[in-house]
């Protein structure tokens, strides 16, 4: 049976106030999003001897200098990633071969920042399928590094809130947006996505891409992260952020949050 080694979480001062703190439905990062939070960061698998560890936050960061010192010349995974919101959304996989990799004798870094990978057999879930319908604003950091279909949040009968295929953006199972450009492979962006019941906007970076207008059709749900059935490429992501509501006024400042500390366009 394996162990599981436990750390308390870094306790630090926050400066300003979170752009995020707000958040009332779903925050899983790198970095810590909501002031109020007071959790761990996520549950690491090292691949040694299969023993887990709660990693936290220092300075408001992911511990990476605890994840080094636990892995050692190993690899080690995402079991657990725990949702900063307050309500205990936490997304896992309690199947190693399926964890998403997060240290490999050292991070995947874009600008500095760690990376989680997930290949086409790798993903985070939710245990149970969630019906997510009515307005929706999202934000991912991703970067695709094999050519195909991304899918951010998909169940298992193929109703997802949004996937990525390439000209078509899909948000909800009928329900597609036309982009341009699109999101193109090797290539960090930040996607936001804010979908009405009566408008489509897609954001790429901080540019609008696209819009659609007209009753949006088709169910939205929230299972796994990152995955579509059957087309799963290979990916990096740092942080995701959904909120149940229409965010579009607040929006600008929080692409504007996440860019200054990924630095992604």
């Amino acid at each position: 049976m394996r162990g599981i080694l436990r750390m308390i979480p870094a306790s630090y001062g926050v400066a300003n106030p979170f752009v995020f703190d707000s958040v009332n439905d779903l925050a899983f990062s790198v970095r810590k999003v909501n002031s109020a939070y007071i959790g761990n960061c996520m549950r690491i698998r090292r691949s040694s001897d299969n023993t887990e560890l709660e990693i936290g936050f220092v300075g408001g960061e992911l511990d990476t200098s605890a994840i080094s010192t636990f892995c050692g010349a190993g690899f080690g995974y995402v079991a657990k990633w725990y949702d900063q919101s307050g309500n205990t959304q936490d997304k896992l996989n309690t199947t190693a071969i399926n964890q998403p990799q997060i240290y490999n004798n050292g991070f995947t870094l874009r600008n500095g920042k760690p990376y989680i990978s997930a290949t086409n057999t790798q993903w985070l879930y939710f245990p149970t399928v969630k019906n997510v319908s009515g307005n929706l604003t999202f934000f991912m950091t991703y970067e695709k590094l094999s050519a195909g279909n991304v899918a951010m949040l998909v169940d298992g009968s193929n109703s997802y809130t949004w996937l990525d295929f390439g000209v078509n953006q899909y948000y909800s199972t009928n329900y597609t947006n036309t982009i341009s450009p699109t999101f193109a492979i090797n290539t960090l962006y930040l996607h936001n996505g804010i979908t009405l019941s009566n408008n489509v906007k897609t954001f790429q970076n901080n540019t609008l891409v696209g819009e659609r207008v007209g009753t949006r059709t088709g169910g939205s749900y929230l299972r796994t992260l990152p995955a579509y059935v059957g087309t799963r490429p290979t990916i990096l992501f740092s942080e995701f952020i959904f909120y149940k509501s229409d965010k579009t006024a607040t929006a600008i400042d929080m692409r504007n949050d996440i860019n200054n500390y990924y630095s992604i366009f």
